[in-house]
């Protein structure tokens, strides 16, 4: 058994039902939970942490990435590319994937998650070359060693360019193979226990890149066996055109008609929607990861986030591909939702606590999740502290609101996961930030660059 104490915390957000925030508390943790949130908690504690000028915030939840992406970040030919362009150049480079480029990527994207205080993250892992096995294999034992909690997807692609799908023949699956597959790895790490720090997911790329079939066979085989869907969803006018065009429906009708609507149903990006998509999606208690960054970045659009909570969707926040967004910072991220969604519904549309509650509870609500998100006695030890000592926050009346406002590297101070300390004094534990620079530039000029 595993104690630590942080005292004297200046403010606590505990994005609990009541959104209680505390004030100069203290929070005990006992092996991987909360054990006591309050004033002067006295415990003989196997570490200490000082909290003082320091803000407390539940580890926030990530509901999308890409962490093979963070190899091939700010690429010259699609700094400016639209989503299918980038997606057509980037796919001939993604059919190099190795299991060294898996690691590494990996940790890459874990660490700047834990740096920007996320604890849980889902990843749409989907890109499957042909003359490789098992890379999705490569990322969940990586992640798990590096102590995250984590939700990756079996992702798959099955359209290919000959069968009116965007993505080349060489990264493309059979309908069976990747049903199998995804059979084997919930068998070989889905954890359905509380606190659970593997959980497998079923995402079909997209609907440019997959089958009907595989829409259809996925989704049933989910919810006999109990496990989370997600895909991409509504992301670009192409998109839209091309569901148009090929299924006779907008994106979200289409997800209609396979079946793909509902609590269990998680859906990245949904910017391009028609009010009856919005009260569809709500009604049916659907989920959506905002990804504000990448959507600003590919010129997507600003997604209708408050008009899709109001008509009863849960929305949730994710980093995207860091190919696309081009960072995996969490609480950068946090900011952007809040500003995006003022530019598009109001300056009273999203207040900094609404941003903070969709990167906490609503992740964990998106996930399936009531044990994390949230600092409360019982649920899980996942908490980010922030400096609040600093330059960038002189002047400031309200502290939390600050983090977002006026934040100056977005980075957390000490974050814990499951108990673990896995960021100190804004400093990574898991791994040495440098060597796996170093060891990324390896990869990428074998891997990448001579294929650019």
């Amino acid at each position: 058994m595993s104690n630590i104490l942080i005292k004297n915390i200046s403010l606590c957000a505990c994005m609990d039902d009541g959104a209680s925030e505390l004030k100069d508390c203290d929070i005990l943790t006992e092996d991987n939970r909360i054990k006591k949130i309050g004033v002067g908690i006295k415990a003989d504690a196997d570490t200490v942490i000082d909290g003082k000028n320091k803000i407390a915030l539940p580890g926030f939840v990530n509901t999308h990435h890409h962490f093979y992406q963070t190899m091939t970040r700010a690429l010259p030919r699609v700094t400016d590319a639209k989503l299918f362009d980038w997606l057509i150049y980037l796919y001939r480079i993604w059919e190099h994937l190795s299991p060294e480029w898996v690691e590494v990527s990996t940790k890459l994207a874990v660490g700047e998650l834990f740096l920007s205080g996320c604890t849980t993250s889902l990843d749409h892992y989907y890109v499957f070359p042909q003359r490789t096995e098992n890379l999705i294999d490569v990322e969940i034992d990586t992640a798990r060693k590096l102590g995250l909690r984590f939700h990756p997807t079996r992702g798959s692609m099955s359209l290919s360019v000959k069968d009116g799908g965007l993505p080349p023949d060489s990264v493309v699956q059979k309908d069976e193979e990747i049903l199998k597959d995804t059979e084997r790895l919930l068998k070989k790490y889905h954890d359905y226990q509380d606190f659970a720090m593997t959980r497998i997911v079923n995402a079909p790329c997209s609907p440019f890149s997959v089958s009907t079939g595989i829409m259809k066979e996925s989704i049933l085989f989910a919810r006999k066996h109990r496990i989370l869907s997600h895909t991409h969803l509504a992301e670009t006018i192409d998109e839209e055109e091309f569901c148009k065009e090929k299924f006779g429906a907008t994106p979200v009708k289409y997800m209609e008609q396979v079946g793909w609507l509902g609590k269990d149903v998680l859906f990245a990006h949904c910017v391009h929607l028609s009010k009856d998509d919005m009260k569809l999606l709500g009604g049916t208690g659907s989920c959506v990861a905002h990804c504000p960054t990448s959507n600003l970045r590919l010129g997507s659009g600003i997604a209708p986030i408050r008009t899709l909570m109001e008509n009863g969707a849960t929305v949730s926040i994710g980093v995207d591909g860091s190919a696309s967004n081009d960072s995996s910072n969490m609480l950068l991220e946090v900011r952007n939702a809040m500003l995006v969604a003022r530019v598009r519904t109001g300056v009273e549309s999203m207040p900094a606590r609404d941003a903070f509650y969709m990167a906490t509870r609503g992740g964990a609500k998106a996930l399936g999740r009531n044990d994390i998100g949230e600092l409360s006695e019982g649920k899980a030890a996942d908490i980010a502290l922030y400096e609040g000592r600093d330059i960038a926050f002189g002047g400031t009346g309200d502290a939390l609101a600050a983090l977002l406002f006026c934040g100056r590297d977005f980075t957390a101070s000490d974050v814990i996961c499951n108990g673990k300390i896995v960021v100190k004094n804004k400093q990574l534990q898991i791994f040495d930030e440098k060597e796996i620079f170093d060891e990324a530039g390896k990869i990428f000029r074998r891997d990448i660059a001579p294929n650019l």
